[in-house]
């Protein structure tokens, strides 16, 4: 094939190319795909007008895989499709033909242009000229700041596949301010959570190279009128685990919705402003304050001695339980902020030790205060040090080691995770002491290897001292968001 030849094969994608260099969307402009799996008819539309409600420079523009339209140029009757619904609870606001994509003119449009210049095929040609169709219809809309694109079907449809796949993986790799939102369902059989649907979506995205950034799970009609906010988000750190767990992603962005009755959708606007929208907005908070999650003085007096000078630190006016897993120091510290975060809509702070002494085979472990299982959750600080006192009373060898893991969440939905560990041993003769009521048991008889003191002696600057690295990734995680 000569160099002549190869140029004119490639005359349409380098005209579509082109097209697209002009209009298209500066870096900062957030496109957002809005997906669903098993099925179509889940409620994107009704997903979409929502998130339209809550953010204030937002537009919508809707794909069906549909071949034709009737005279209205809707596919079903105006007022009861998307569009619809998108002004239902958008009031002022209306929707037509230059925020529709309709599959066959989308087809009829690329050959009627380009039929003549080449053999085109579907996932290269077309796909581009979806790009290029959906960045002039932004442009003629007003260019928002964030776009939705509702894509009608399923992701699987062989009308959906070919085109949107290829242009979702190049945003995506592209563009750092790519979302995708899958809608999907979860199940329930009277004890625990249901996730294969949820499961299912996620693999679905996953092997066609596309990675979820928010999924949206609708519950079933048995949380109808469940308005206990912590049992949902205890709800959502079960499926959080489930696909980290079976899919090795770790995704905080999952948001369990309440099947919202008819006459109630108004209750999901407010919902849907409170726990999905902060997600699609960027990071930035105005005020330099953070919530440390605790009620321990202890733990609070030393994050304010490490990050005081630079964040508001604030503690929590109320408690919450939020159940500590043996999973993962990781998980917990994670869920306990991301809890914390989504109920007081403060950037969060919180943490979990694990403290592991050697000649014990690494016991108590990730469940430091309830010694592995062995004490209840409501065991106080003086029952645990003499469990310890028992514990490590034969022992030749005190020998241990301590594991923070700190996570910060933010209203963004990112979650930063920051380790920190010290190896040292128990100090017996500081064991035999009473318990000294400072918060911490631990920090009364365990000493690390770089220091003389327990942690209860040492000075603030000390402790500073002690743990410059661990402050200086601290404070790099909150810049991430803070700037």
């Amino acid at each position: 094939m000569s160099e002549s030849d190869l140029h004119l094969k490639n005359k349409t994608v380098r005209h579509i190319k082109q097209t697209i260099e002009t209009c298209a969307m500066p870096d900062d402009i957030k496109i957002c795909f809005v997906l669903s799996y098993p099925r179509s008819d889940m409620g994107k539309g009704t997903l979409v007008a929502q998130l339209l409600a809550g953010l204030d420079d937002a537009d919508v523009i809707k794909f069906d895989g549909l071949l034709n339209t009737n005279k209205s140029g809707r596919h079903t009757t105006p007022g009861h499709d998307d569009f619809g619904t998108y002004e239902q609870f958008n009031p002022g606001r209306t929707w037509g033909a230059d925020h529709y994509i309709l599959g066959g003119e989308l087809y009829k449009n690329f050959i009627d242009t380009y039929g003549e210049n080449e053999n085109l095929r579907i996932k290269q040609h077309l796909s581009l000229y979806l790009e290029m169709t959906i960045c002039t219809m932004w442009a003629a809309i007003g260019k928002p700041q964030v776009l939705f694109v509702e894509v009608g079907g399923v992701l699987t449809d062989p009308e959906v596949d070919p085109i949107f796949t290829p242009f979702i993986q190049r945003m995506q790799r592209v563009r750092d301010t790519t979302e995708v939102i899958l809608l999907t369902e979860s199940g329930y059989n009277g004890e625990y959570i249901k996730t294969k649907s949820i499961q299912d979506g996620v693999t679905m995205l996953l092997s066609h190279s596309i990675t979820p950034t928010i999924v949206v799970v609708r519950e079933p009609e048995v949380f109808m009128d469940d308005s206990n906010e912590l049992a949902r988000i205890e709800r959502e750190r079960a499926i959080i685990n489930r696909i980290e767990d079976n899919l090795g992603l770790t995704l905080y962005t999952v948001v369990s919705v309440p099947n919202f009755a008819a006459d109630h959708m108004a209750s999901y606007t407010s919902f849907a402003k409170k726990r999905i929208v902060p997600y699609l907005q960027p990071a930035g908070y105005d005020q330099k304050k953070v919530l440390i999650g605790t009620s321990n003085r202890a733990k609070y007096g030393d994050f304010i001695a490490y990050l005081g000078n630079d964040y508001e630190l604030v503690m929590p006016n109320a408690r919450i339980d939020i159940p500590e897993g043996m999973h993962s120091l990781e998980e917990n510290a994670a869920a306990k902020a991301r809890a914390w975060c989504i109920m007081t809509g403060l950037p969060a702070i919180a943490d979990d030790t694990g403290f592991f002494i050697r000649a014990l085979n690494g016991e108590p472990g990730v469940a430091v205060r309830r010694w592995a299982g062995e004490l209840p959750e409501t065991a106080t600080q003086e029952q645990f040090w003499d469990l310890l006192k028992h514990k490590t009373a034969n022992l030749e060898d005190m020998s241990a080691y301590v594991e923070q893991c700190v996570a910060i969440a933010f209203p963004n939905g990112k979650v930063r995770i920051v380790r920190n560990r010290a190896n040292g041993y128990i100090d017996k003769d500081k064991l035999d002491l009473p318990y000294n009521g400072s918060g911490y048991p631990l920090a009364a008889a365990f000493v690390a290897t770089e220091r003389t003191k327990s942690w209860d002696e040492m000075s603030a600057d000390e402790k500073r001292a002690f743990d410059a690295a661990f402050i200086s990734d601290l404070k790099a995680a909150l810049r991430t968001y803070f700037g």
